[in-house]
């Protein structure tokens, strides 16, 4: 069960031409699968001859859900075009990149004007198109898409849609085009996912790095304490991951950095700053607020980071020693936001309960 939850929970979907045999795997033990999934969590396995897919939804909108890779807004605009165009394909449907940007024109919003004699326009098309196929939703049989980025006239690229791409987009509650502005979807969204109270918790904690304690989660921090042996019997059994309950958040965690799962801290360099950053915190000795946040200023934060770059920069990569402050500080940001330990927000940083369990003990290979 622990393996196949982690393929199911880590992955959008498996895919039988790419994972064979996690696919085989999945498919052997879909009946108890099947009924674990829907009576704990609410959620649906869909099994495909070409696919597997455990249908994931969130329950909060973050900023850090929209970081696939894009840089302008142009480009969210261009994907969500092309996503129309292969939704009026069947699978496995081969078609020319011409077809595809005369489908954009057509579409394109008013307010969007497309000028493909604009080289950061194609450049954009470009990174839609790599996006497509890196989530198998297209695939090239002839041609290259970075042509496209060099001149106009390169539009004689051959592509296909997969056998899944039409599985990619999640089916509203009504058709789309029946909603005037996205909070009416998803508004219409949570009214409709029909989830009991505990449900609702399991995919919390296996989708989000942290449930925080606040007004509006006092009910379930409530039904939390309740229900706590009962989650840490399931998570011993069936999983790896350890139950954490404390008075200001509530997490699944893992002792184990493993790269086949997306957790915190990882191994990459900035995951190690910011444990750096909470050792540098811990040893400050800041109040927290009644709600378990650190709250600092601007100018408070730099003098962190100062503090952060004497004790620890020695041990750093050569990209994070270059580094300015402003450079350091929005990395750590952008990646500390992404999983729920720190955030700016009305010009000040707020450090969440969970970083001020985290820290970190440097040493030299031969001490």
């Amino acid at each position: 069960m622990s393996q196949a939850l982690q393929l199911l929970f880590e992955h959008f979907w498996i895919i039988r031409e790419d994972s064979p045999e996690e696919y085989q795997f999945l498919r052997r033990y879909q009946a108890p699968l099947k009924k674990e999934l829907r009576q704990r969590f609410g959620m649906n396995l869909i099994i495909r001859p070409h696919y597997i897919q455990l249908l994931k939804r969130p329950h909060r909108l973050a900023p850090w859900m929209g970081e696939i890779g894009f840089q302008e807004t142009t480009d969210y605009v261009l994907f969500c075009l092309a996503m129309a165009f292969i939704e009026d394909l069947e699978a496995e449907t081969p078609f020319m990149l011409d077809e595809l940007i005369r489908s954009l024109d057509l579409l394109t919003p008013n307010e969007v004007v497309l000028d493909w004699t604009n080289y950061n326009q194609r450049k954009g098309l470009v990174r839609v198109l790599k996006k497509l196929i890196s989530l198998r939703l297209i695939e090239t049989i002839q041609g290259d898409t970075s042509y496209f980025e060099q001149s106009e006239q390169n539009q004689e690229i051959l592509f296909t849609t997969t056998p899944q791409a039409r599985s990619f987009l999640a089916r509203a509650p009504q058709s789309y085009s029946q909603y005037a502005e996205f909070t009416d979807f998803w508004e219409d969204l949570q009214a409709n996912r029909g989830l009991e109270a505990n449900q609702l918790i399991y995919q919390r904690l296996m989708m989000e790095p942290v449930i925080l304690r606040k007004e509006e989660t006092e009910e379930e921090f409530s039904r939390l304490r309740n229900y706590a042996r009962y989650m840490e019997d399931f998570l011993e059994e069936n999983t790896e991951f350890h139950f954490e309950l404390y008075r200001d958040y509530a997490a699944f965690t893992t002792e184990r950095r493993d790269g086949a799962k997306e957790s915190f801290p990882s191994r990459q360099v900035v995951d190690d700053v910011l444990i750096q950053l909470a050792t540098c915190l811990r040893s400050a000795e800041l109040a927290a607020n009644f709600e378990g946040f650190i709250v600092l200023s601007i100018e408070e934060w730099n003098q962190l980071l100062l503090d952060l770059q004497e004790k620890y920069q020695a041990y750093w990569s050569k990209e994070f020693k270059e580094m300015t402050l402003t450079q350091l500080s929005q990395a750590l940001l952008r990646r500390g936001e992404s999983w729920q330990v720190l955030v700016l927000e009305q010009q000040q940083i707020n450090i969440y309960p969970t970083f001020g369990r985290m820290i970190a003990e440097m040493r030299k290979e031969n001490e």
